[in-house]
């Protein structure tokens, strides 16, 4: 994303799950309120992901999509998965995202 604000918010939410695990409650108002930032960059890939992301935490209190290659746990999933998001300028990070995306898509 462009957004400072958004990044900082994200990487803020990443340092959280690390620390705490995936508290449902306290990340999904902080990813609805990035996802307003995001809609203002009129980047509907990152806009659609927050928005999945937040509705699949808010259904099943975790991060439950298929883990990334290489990543152990669903809070590294979830961190990873932010990560796009902030970096989502790159190509090869949009298509990664984009899967991701698909796949929260598909569990909804």
């Amino acid at each position: 994303m462009q957004n400072k604000n958004a990044n900082s918010d994200l990487e803020a939410i990443i340092s959280d799950v690390e620390k705490n695990g995936i508290q449902s409650d306290k990340i999904i108002p902080k990813i609805q309120e990035v996802r307003e930032l995001a809609k203002l960059e009129s980047d509907p890939l990152v806009t659609r992901a927050l928005r999945l992301t937040w509705q699949h935490l808010e259904s099943n209190s975790g991060f439950t999509i298929p883990l990334a290659e290489e990543i152990e746990t669903a809070e590294e999933n979830f961190t990873y998965f932010l990560s796009l998001c902030i970096r989502c300028e790159n190509e090869i990070n949009r298509d990664e995202l984009r899967e991701m995306t698909n796949s929260l898509q598909e569990l909804a």
